[in-house]
């Protein structure tokens, strides 16, 4: 009796040793998505694309991020998802010079850390999915203002976060496409407004005020779009100013048919969540990206750049008054 006692115990020990390495075997992966600032409808757009990639991929998807723009509590939030074990982490880097450590810091606990919309080139991340090219979004903004305001008109650029590397490759691009193509064109420096359109709306009603022969302002962020917009509007701009940005249709649907901004430049945001999180399954699963695929669940090929890293989502679009409505995010 006391022998069968045994063997009935052994057996309920390795029944549950057994349930417990298939229920880790199991258990799902977590991919998680820093953007730079919860809140607002561009990251909003990204976090249901990353939603709906992890339903279809089988992950777990973590979107958690700062309130506002702060380089600082970005990292926090990323060292905190790194000492929790999730098995890949994302980023749309604020402070590309401050990363670095926390790469490292996620090699040692076996997590995989990478980029997504916005770029930290140098800091030993896995691989950076773009939305678009930095040179090809430069060149396009600038392409469409001219075709507006002519070549040698006076733009102005109000920007969000001083250390975004996105935003700051962007700006670099522009200033290269005016140097090299229309180098009549008198780009200002661009002012910087954090993550609010409040502070955007300020500086480019002070924009506006210093130069009375100003043809065009630039937003070079999802959250500075509604601040250009609505100072060109009080001001009494709408034509006179034409206004454009780094905005999704919904953010910049109401300003583009009140004239205030003439276009935006973008791609799909939904599209560039549902890829990080793509990429971030591949990373954990140890598969290679090639040079041309059609990931599971999108309908159009992207293209990776093993020399640089980078996953590429595809071309810029353009935005207008005429096609807007065909877009909802």
């Amino acid at each position: 009796m006391l022998k069968t006692s045994k063997l009935l115990l052994l057996s309920v020990a390795l029944l549950a040793a057994t349930s417990g390495l298939a229920t880790a075997a199991d258990a799902k992966k977590k991919v998680a998505f820093v953007p730079q600032l919860i809140g607002i409808p561009y990251f909003d757009a990204m976090k249901a694309g990353g939603t709906a990639a992890a339903n279809k991929l089988g992950v777990d998807f973590i979107y958690t991020g700062p309130v506002d723009a702060n380089p600082v509590d970005q990292l926090q939030i990323v060292q905190n998802l790194v000492n929790q074990g999730v098995d890949a982490v994302s980023v749309s880097v604020l402070d590309a010079s401050s990363i670095a450590p926390v790469v490292e810091a996620a090699k040692a606990k076996h997590v995989i850390l990478f980029t997504s919309d916005s770029d930290a080139p140098n800091s030993g991340r896995a691989v950076y999915v773009a939305q678009a090219t930095d040179e090809g979004l430069g060149d396009m903004i600038i392409d469409e203002m001219v075709k507006r305001v002519g070549p040698d008109a006076k733009i102005g650029i109000v920007s969000g976060e001083a250390t975004a590397s996105n935003l700051n490759a962007w700006i670099g691009y522009m200033q290269a496409r005016v140097k090299d193509k229309y180098p009549k064109l008198k780009l200002l420096a661009p002012q910087f407004a954090g993550g609010t359109a409040q502070r955007a709306a300020q500086l480019a009603t002070d924009i506006m005020a210093a130069n009375p022969d100003l043809k065009g302002i630039i937003g070079v962020a999802s959250s500075t779009c509604p601040g250009v917009a609505q100072a060109i509007e009080t001001a009494g701009k709408v034509g006179k100013v034409i206004g454009t940005g780094y905005c999704s249709p919904n953010t910049a649907r109401a300003y583009l048919k009140s004239g205030a901004f003439a276009y935006t430049v973008l791609w799909d945001p939904a599209e560039l969540g549902y890829l990080t999180v793509w990429a971030g399954k591949q990373l954990i699963d140890g598969k290679p990206f090639e040079a041309t695929m059609t990931p599971e669940g999108m309908s159009h090929p992207v293209t990776y750049d093993a020399k640089t890293g980078i996953l590429l989502l595809g071309e810029p679009a353009v935005f207008t008054a005429q096609n807007v409505d065909n877009y909802h995010f």
